[in-house]
């Protein structure tokens, strides 16, 4: 198992990092501090998840704390022979604190097989914002839904109650994918959930997207060709 945990906290109105620890090949970057956040760079010393693979990432941002959570690359999930690849996310976001967590997209290799599981906890009067996506496979070398099974399942508790919930398992093999209620023929999607603040809605003309009030918080989902243009995309909704 690969652990990577950090705790961000406000130290005379800046935020640091003041515990970290991770494990090959986890590690994280020198932070980058902005004016009024913190930026930490996840990065892996590996050429993707592989087969067997556990990653297990907790992240604590304390009160009055700002802290934006970032990847090095795309998340590769490489082929499967038996068990696949796990990854589990605990996060934790106290009394006015913010997070804005936003992993690079995941592209699921032929014959991958990964599950993925966040858990959200958010007390008084935090911020959260968080992007999870998705692409088909490798679409610059003709793979499209060529993976055996991707999970994926968040839920966020606000003061330990359930706000928000999705849950997706996707099996090519059990379900056409590419259409009605899935990828609608494009290659990407992409959910963002936003938690505290309200989201700046644009258009755009390359996307096709949709906005859901939760319970507590906003979902917004999109569909397209590329996952960067996704990804920047929701940067604007920020």
């Amino acid at each position: 198992m690969s652990i990577l945990k950090l705790t961000a906290e406000n130290r005379n109105g800046r935020t640091v990092i003041s515990q970290s620890e991770f494990t090959s090949p986890l590690k994280i970057a020198s932070p980058f501090y902005r004016d009024d956040y913190t930026e930490v760079m996840m990065m892996a010393a590996s050429a993707g998840i592989l087969e067997g693979d556990e990653y297990d990432i907790e992240i604590t941002v304390r009160e009055n704390a700002s802290l934006k959570f970032t990847a090095q690359s795309y998340s590769k999930i490489f082929k499967a022979d038996k068990t696949g690849a796990k990854q589990r996310v605990r996060i934790t976001v106290e009394n006015g604190g913010s997070l804005i967590y936003m992993p690079c997209p995941v592209i699921p290799f032929a014959d991958s097989v990964f599950d993925s599981r966040t858990e959200v906890r958010l007390y008084g009067d935090s911020r959260f914002v968080m992007t999870d996506i998705l692409a088909c496979g490798r679409t610059a070398m003709k793979e499209r839904f060529a993976f055996k099974s991707y999970r994926s399942r968040t839920a966020v508790y606000d003061d330990d109650k359930l706000c928000f919930l999705d849950n997706q398992k996707l099996v090519p093999s059990e379900t056409e994918l590419s259409g009605i209620g899935f990828f609608e023929n494009r290659s990407h999607t992409g959910m963002m959930y936003l938690y505290g603040k309200e989201p700046n809605i644009t258009e755009n003309d390359r996307l096709e997207a949709a906005v859901t009030n939760a319970c507590k918080g906003v979902c917004i989902r999109a569909a397209g060709d590329s996952a960067d243009e996704i990804w920047r995309y929701f940067g604007t909704l920020i």
